[in-house]
């Protein structure tokens, strides 16, 4: 009978492993989107092995491709993409603790005239304030990418802000590319402007796509549905060599 729940272990790590592999893929077109890895380990009795178990669901969070969009802020859209290590730090009334994002795709709010993404939460300059375009008639003039500042018509200019963390490992998803710190992912550190210390740089007319590579996610699916049919194989085969066991019996 044991085989019987160790194979039950192995389709519930299958189970985790598909749905994994089936959220990155959902995700493969969401701007700013880091895919996940299903880890695993064996479960011992003694000298015996009994089984799998999901050790961790782990976020990868390498470089995504960059995506020229040519949104520098002039025309309306604000696309911004993180090259190297960073994130926006974006404001949301609903929210108590502070968010963190690569998903930079903003705009102007009309009522505010705060820079704000498509959910409405606000994104933060170098000194931790909200970046709001001077009063009216001020327009967006563009981006600059060395310095990483929004330009404005009355020539003036804001830096937006970059933090990272110690590991980005323990940083918790909430969704909507948004990420809060953890006690394991460690506080953020002081806020700055791009190219700080190991900051990474901030182009401007530009998103950073997702980092799914759907061919590997392919290729795990298919992984994880063999994996589940082998588990399955041997309940059924346990579940024969019982009845045979038991018809011998009678």
């Amino acid at each position: 009978m044991s085989s019987m729940y160790t194979a039950l272990s192995g389709i519930n790590a299958a189970s985790v492993n598909l749905d994994t592999t089936a959220h990155n893929i959902a995700n493969s077109s969401t701007i700013g989107f880091k895919n996940s890895r299903a880890e695993f380990g064996d479960i011992m009795a003694g000298k015996n092995g009994i089984g799998v178990q999901t050790e961790a669901i782990n976020q990868l969070f390498q470089q995504g491709g960059v995506i020229s969009t040519g949104n520098d802020g002039s025309t309306g859209p604000l696309d911004l993409a993180i090259m190297g290590n960073g994130f926006f730090k974006v404001t949301d009334s609903s929210s108590i603790s502070p968010l963190y994002t690569r998903a930079g795709s903003f705009h102007m709010d009309a009522t505010s005239r705060n820079i704000v993404n498509n959910l409405g939460q606000k994104l933060q300059d170098k000194d931790g304030a909200d970046i709001t375009v001077p009063a009216d008639p001020v327009t967006i003039t563009g981006f600059d990418s060395i310095t990483g500042s929004i330009n404005f018509s009355d020539n003036t200019s804001k830096q937006v802000g970059l933090v990272n963390f110690p590991n980005v490992q323990g940083l918790k998803a909430v969704g909507d590319t948004n990420w809060v710190a953890t006690a394991a992912s460690g506080a953020a550190t002081a806020i700055a402007a791009p190219g700080t210390g190991t900051l990474g740089n901030v182009k401007g007319g530009a998103l950073e796509a997702s980092n799914v590579d759907l061919t590997a996610q392919l290729v795990n699916m298919i992984i994880a549905q063999r994996d589940f049919t082998a588990n399955a194989k041997v309940i059924t085969t346990n579940d024969t060599l019982t009845q045979v066991a038991v018809n011998i019996s009678r």
